[in-house]
This record gives C-alpha cells, structure tokens and sequence, in this order.
C-alpha cells in the first residue's frame, strides 16, 4: 500500500475550526503537509487528487454529513444511498432537473428572477440599502424548488424556514432521519404524497415520479422513501443554490470594477457563477465512509472509517488551480472545479442551480447600474458548518437607465 512521506500539518491545523480565514489557512498548511489531518469528523482528505479520486470511487465510500449506517433504507437520503438504488433514484430525478430537462424551467426561472430584481429595486427607490439575500439569494431556490417538485409556491417561507431547522437540527447531531427530525415538514410532504396516488391524473413532477419509480429489485418506492427523498431535495434545492447567488452577489457588491466588466460583457456571467463556485464553493465539505479497506492520497483508508472530502480546499489547490486564492475571471477552463462533485454522483441539481445563478445575474445586470455594499455592512455568514453563504446582505443599489 502506498505511503505518503510528506510532513504532518503543524499542530492546531484543523481546516473544520475556527473562522474563514482560518479555515482556509489551516487547508493550505494540510496541503503543503500530508495532505490529509484526523479531525472530529473523521480523516480529512485536502489536495485535489484525492478529494477527486474519493468522489468518483463511488462503490467505495459512500454516506452523508451523519452517519446513516443505522437507518432503515427508506429513511437515507440520497447522497447516502449505495449502488445501485442510488442510480436509479438518481434517474429519477434526473429525469426533471437534469440539464437536458430544463428547458420546460428555464422561462419561469428567468420570469421570477426578474420579479424578484424589480421587487428589490422596488424597495430601494429612496436610496436605501435593500438585502439582496432576503430579496434574492433566499426566495429563488425556494420558489424554483417548489415549481419542480410540483408543491405551492405560497408555502415558500415555510420551506427556507423548515429547511433552516433541519439543518440547524443536523448540526446539533441529529441522526439523519427527517421525518423524526421535523414531523411538520414531514407530515406536509405526505399530504402531497397522498394526493398525488388519490388523483385520477396527478401532475408529471418529481413526486409523481418517485411514487411511480421502482426500487432496484423492481418494487415501488414506499411513502417513507419518496418523502425521505422529497424533503432532501426542499433542503438541498434551497441551502446550496442560495448560499451560490448570495456568494456571487457579495463578491460583485465589493468589485465594483468586476461587476461593470460584467454588465460590458454578459458571457462573464457564467463565468462569475464558475469562479464562484470554485472560489467560495458553497458546499465546504462532503462525508463519506470506506465500505473497504484501500488507500486515498496515499493514506491508507480502513472499511468502516469516516472520511472527509474537503471540496473547498480541493478547489484551492494550487497544484490543479493558478492562483488559486484569486478570484479570476480569465481561466481556461472555468468549470474545472469540485464544487458540485465529479463522476457518477455529481450533484444532480448542478444545472438547475447554476440556472437559477445566471439568471439573477444576467436580470440585474440588465436593470442595475451598479450595486455596492451598505455602508453599514457587517458580514453575517452561513452558520450551517458544511457551508459556506451569506445570510445577509445589505446593498446600495443604482437601476440601469429606465429600469425601475
């Protein structure tokens, strides 16, 4: 089995604690070392190459941010789902939100991306700062999340607020099963359930589908599964796709020289999104655990062991990425990131979030003449610890000539 011979990271080096900068340092200081560190969590992997080879030796490591080895089937949700069932509730899925699918999506994307712009210069037409994350960054992925799945849009609030306390529940050390997590929000997405299998001719969206799918071994999906399934993706079409825009909207309010180059240029739009996600990538870590004994980066790895990928640090990697600190928009090859995974299971919501991303940008680009942060501004980041976002987000926003 190979051996890593590279120093140990200094003392102290823990890239899960502490602030930000401290954050990012102590994956730097791993990266020069052995490239991985024990932590709480489990062995923390930081260089690209592994954290790569990890995520795509899927029949290897598998899991979640919490151990679900101890939950019944229908109750993990489905990044800890083994092969093959994952596969086939990921076809399921794909079948409404992959790339190829999104056609149907895109005018209402860009249709409340637009409602929500003008709302929001709207609400700053006396020159007062607006909260470009309560007006943008979090109603979006809520009101998007809920078109697909085929649930009212009414009940948007009711999902980011759901969607906070399960996350907040996570990071207290909840188990991993939804339902005993948060009966309420479990007990509306049965409601939905129920009216799709009591309908004569329910509505073609991802609820209908998964009823309707079939299990590995050719039986249907029990209630248990497609709620299971349901309220992970309310959670994950919110948490990720919020913590995206709001990144994108910061980094463009500090660079007022970034954001007019856009405005100039609208093919940097997707380009910011890239950047973004890479730079801030708003999925900081992934959980996994070894199924079998192997190696990873060169250190050996037992069956059973807890094991961290460090997406963020992976990305910052200097080896794979040219100032890697830096937030660019001239690289060759703007996609080259982990932030949504890589291989069999990379995010299947990947195309929808980087939509619903674009989307707001190319809106405000078009009725924002500029745009900077309050005066008063005091950072308020993501408390989720696996994230890394924007609660908040107060903003000096100019329309463009005419827009209003």
């Amino acid at each position: 089995m190979a051996t890593d011979h590279r120093p140990s990271p200094p003392p102290g080096a823990d890239p899960l604690a502490g602030d930000l900068a401290a954050r990012y340092q102590a994956m730097a200081d791993v990266r020069a070392g052995a490239g991985h560190v024990a932590t709480a969590m489990g062995r923390y992997f930081a260089t690209e190459e592994a954290v790569r080879q990890g995520l795509r030796e899927v029949d290897r490591f598998v899991g979640s941010m919490v151990d679900t080895s101890a939950l019944p089937p229908d109750e993990v949700i489905l990044p800890a789902v083994p092969e093959p069932e994952h596969g086939r509730l990921r076809a399921i899925v794909n079948s409404v939100i992959a790339a190829r699918h999104l056609d149907d999506v895109l005018p209402f994307i860009r249709d409340t991306s637009a409602e929500l712009v003008a709302a929001a210069l709207a609400a700053a037409s006396d020159g007062r700062p607006v909260d470009l994350v309560e007006a943008l960054a979090d109603p979006l992925p809520t009101v998007v999340i809920a078109h697909v799945l085929g649930v009212s849009p009414d009940d948007r609030d009711r999902f980011r607020q759901w969607s906070d306390e399960l996350l907040a529940a996570q990071g207290r050390g909840a188990d991993g099963d939804l339902a005993r997590t948060h009966p309420e929000f479990a007990a509306y997405v049965q409601r939905e359930i129920d009216s799709r299998r009591a309908a004569a001719d329910p509505p073609d969206d991802v609820i209908t589908r998964l009823i309707h799918g079939e299990t590995a071994d050719g039986a249907r999906l029990s209630d248990a599964a497609v709620r299971t399934q349901t309220m992970f993706l309310i959670v994950a079409g919110n948490e990720t796709t919020r913590n995206l825009i709001g990144n994108c909207l910061r980094t463009l309010a500090e660079r007022p020289d970034m954001y007019a180059a856009v405005r100039a240029d609208r093919a940097l739009v997707d380009v910011v999104v890239e950047e973004s996600l890479r730079h801030d990538s708003p999925v900081q870590i992934l959980a996994r655990q070894a199924l079998a004994d192997g190696s990873l980066g060169g250190c050996p790895v037992a069956g059973g062991e807890r094991v961290v990928f460090g997406i963020a640090s992976a990305n910052r990697d200097a080896s794979r990425h040219a100032d890697a600190d830096t937030f660019r928009l001239d690289r060759p090859y703007p996609r080259d990131h982990l932030a949504f995974g890589t291989g069999a299971h990379v995010c299947p919501g990947a195309a929808l979030a980087r939509a619903e991303a674009t989307a707001i940008l190319h809106e405000l680009c078009e009725r924002v003449e500029s745009l900077e942060l309050a005066p008063d501004f005091v950072p308020r980041p993501n408390p989720v610890f696996w994230a890394l976002g924007q609660r908040s987000l107060p903003c000096v926003v100019t329309p463009a000539g005419g827009a209003g």
